[in-house]
């Protein structure tokens, strides 16, 4: 695919994320939203437009700087008999698919928090693979498996963030998510590791009721 017409989102300098080459964007309903060849979406938390900017990030001083208590960009490992497991906490945007469907392998406040030889490691595998934030990966016989081949399409989780899967991301500062075939972006501008989701959505009790 020629690089001019690839997908894209640029994360803008303390204002929103530049979309181009969307063809799919969906909110947490269901419905598909009209896109254009180039979209700017909404990453502060206040734009009475949403997912579109409106510009409101100027009016409050939205910064979208790294925080220096977020929680850091580190690989844990868990090595089990059949399947290794790990996780980057720092990407994570707290959805709970892991710890709600899998709950006899992963536990919040257990340690170790997973438990890899729990349940059969295929089970175990398509869990990771619907993690939408790719804070979770694993190995099945010594193959790393992390990057899916998804279709590019931009998700609204409820009251959450921009789930993506296929598109690459271009951050100036440099920020790279844990893979670029799936990862979740900060909407409620809270996060304290934008651009990435940090699950501050749900400290700040953020609301979209439109998506």
């Amino acid at each position: 695919m020629d690089k001019d017409v690839r997908p894209s989102i640029k994360v803008s300098k303390n204002g929103p994320y530049i979309a181009k080459n969307v063809k799919t964007l969906r909110n947490s309903k269901g419905v598909f939203i009209d896109t254009k060849p180039v979209m700017t979406l909404c990453r502060c938390g206040g734009s009475s437009n949403m997912p579109f900017c409106d510009g409101t990030h100027a009016m409050k001083g939205f910064s979208g700087e790294k925080e220096e208590d977020r929680v850091p960009d580190r690989v844990e490992t868990y090595v089990g008999k059949n399947i290794s497991i790990y996780r980057n906490r720092g990407v994570c945007c707290h959805v709970g698919y892991c710890v709600h469907n899998l709950p006899s392998v992963f536990e919040r406040g257990r340690d170790p928090w997973a438990d890899p030889d729990a349940a059969d490691p295929e089970e175990i595998a398509a869990l990771i693979r619907s993690c939408p934030s790719g804070a979770l990966s694993y190995t099945i016989n010594g193959e790393l498996h992390k990057e899916y081949s998804q279709e590019p399409q931009i998700s609204i989780l409820k009251d959450g963030p921009y789930n993506v899967t296929g598109i690459r991301l271009d951050d100036p500062d440099g920020s790279e998510p844990e893979t670029q075939d799936h990862y979740s972006l900060c909407r409620c501008g809270a996060s304290k590791n934008k651009p990435f989701c940090d699950g501050s959505h749900y400290d700040v009790e953020f609301k979209d009721e439109k998506n």
